[in-house]
């Protein structure tokens, strides 16, 4: 199952090639709902990314702490200690599918402001 894309004008807003002059000449030829349309979705789109930048600096910390923590660990304990640093990386994981299934989950959530249907 693959991801569904975003929408094309909004992933241009992010293409670091294209010039924001021309993306606002873009905008500029929508009706005032499609503007607030696509408002709304460059909204959701920031916002998603916002929270993925988030997830990827909390699970760095929490890998740096979990890390110096097993190590820690592993210095004062005799026997077998190597499953130590299995769990920094468990903890890791934990909270990218946290992170990125919440990020997901706020990117699809109804839209408060619909664009109307189409004359006909």
């Amino acid at each position: 199952m693959s991801a569904p894309a975003e929408d094309p004008l909004v992933a241009k807003a992010f293409d670091k090639t294209t010039k924001h002059e021309d993306l606002a000449r873009a905008i500029a030829q929508l009706s005032p709902d499609e503007a607030a349309f696509f408002l709304e979705r460059l909204e959701r789109a920031l916002r998603k990314r916002k929270i993925q930048l988030t997830g990827y600096l909390s699970a760095m910390v929490a890998w740096l702490v979990g890390m110096v923590l097993a190590l820690l660990y592993y210095a004062t304990h005799d026997g077998f200690t190597i499953w130590v640093f299995v769990v920094p990386f468990g903890i890791v994981g934990v909270i990218l599918y946290g992170f990125g299934t919440w990020s997901e989950r706020l990117s699809k959530a109804p839209s408060a402001r619909a664009l109307p249907p189409d004359p006909p």
